[in-house]
């Protein structure tokens, strides 16, 4: 195994340092890794690693490589080999692992076997890996230096042990194959979410149904009352106040009343997330360092009211009473996401309705 220290020396020498993914699939079959990637072998052309970083305008690009038994795709400034619709179909041509960072200190190390992500960490916080069998990079990992201390050569090591592959200087300097990929499309849903048995009930089969700019609509109301359900918020005067602009329709607005009043409600809701926040912050800091759960804290909900509060403040400055009543609430899934802590009933039914709100909004 090339040592972290000598693939840092090789990143920096490569100019890849900052931002980079690594991918190494065991089996011999590079057109299918190239396809895999969404790039035509047929259009591929030689090129020195040394030279990818001057492709910088075609972040679409990417090298491939042999090393050893494993086929070896290089990116700079790009991300394509860590996404889930990318790996799981090159696991079923063999083991893969790839290694992800950006200037940012964003990473990612993942492992893919038999068509599925096996073990997927973060390389700045590997703490909390995730996937079908979160625990599969643990044994790769020893010795490796991750976290606190640690190098995108580590995670680099990780792969070359996952795989076989030697990322040396024989490797860098021989032969590779650019190639220009078109983004391949994302998954609906993602492989721990799509045997969910939330999808074999409404509302989300008629999700699922109809993706589109209706089902955003009730997606973002069934967010909203999931996260006033969460933060104990579902009977307050200023959460039915606000829902009511959409209910209603708003019809009695008469001009600069209806405004004054629109106006005066979101100065209330602003006061009430203030508030929240406060109390949130003098809970905390009487709050012992170490907490677990983090999500039962004394000082989690009235932070999540926090949170709600001003999301609820966003709709009543977003609202219109001209606009149509039924597509009344902006985009605050985002927003709201913070709120949603936990493991609970609830807060999973959020999650799904979240990622299926952005496949939704990919369709539209």
């Amino acid at each position: 195994m090339t040592s972290p220290e000598q693939l840092d020396r090789l990143l920096s020498d490569l100019g890849l340092q900052e931002a980079a993914t690594f991918t190494a699939v065991c089996g011999d079959d590079e057109d299918a890794v190239i396809r895999a990637f969404g790039g035509d072998p047929a259009h591929a052309r030689p090129m020195l690693l040394d030279d990818l970083r001057e492709q910088y305008d075609d972040e679409e690009c990417v090298l491939v490589s042999r090393s050893g038994a494993t086929v070896v795709v290089v990116e700079y400034n790009n991300f394509q080999g860590s996404r889930e619709e990318v790996l799981r179909p090159l696991s079923r041509l063999g083991r893969t692992a790839s290694a992800f960072w950006n200037v940012n200190a964003v990473s990612q190390l993942s492992l893919a076997e038999d068509g599925l992500l096996s073990s997927v960490l973060d390389m700045v916080v590997p703490e909390d890996p995730f996937g079908a069998r979160p625990d599969a990079w643990e044994p790769l990992l020893d010795g490796l230096t991750l976290g606190v201390g640690g190098s995108w050569g580590a995670g680099l090591a990780a792969v070359e042990r996952a795989t076989g592959a030697r990322f040396d200087r024989a490797w860098a300097q021989g032969p590779h194959r650019c190639v220009h990929i078109t983004e391949v499309p994302r998954y609906v849903l993602g492989q721990g979410l799509v045997d969910s048995p939330l999808l074999k009930r409404e509302p989300f089969v008629g999700y699922l149904a109809d993706l589109g700019p209706a089902a955003m609509r009730r997606m973002r109301r069934h967010a909203l009352e999931l996260a006033l359900q969460h933060a104990d918020l579902g009977t307050h005067p200023l959460a039915t106040a606000t829902l009511a602009l959409g209910d209603t329709g708003d019809t009695g607005d008469t001009g600069d009343t209806s405004t004054a009043e629109r106006d005066r409600l979101r100065h209330e809701l602003h006061a009430a997330r203030d508030l929240a926040l406060s109390q949130s912050h003098a809970l905390r800091g009487g709050e012992p360092e170490e907490y677990t759960p983090e999500w039962e804290r004394p000082s989690e909900l009235p932070f999540r009211r926090a949170v709600v509060f001003g999301v609820l403040a966003e709709c009543v400055t977003a609202y219109r009473p001209d606009a149509d009543t039924t597509d009344w609430l902006p985009d605050i899934l985002s927003s709201l996401v913070t709120a949603m802590t936990g493991d609970g009933e609830r807060t999973r039914e959020f999650w799904m309705v979240h990622h299926l709100h952005g496949a939704a909004r990919r369709t539209d």
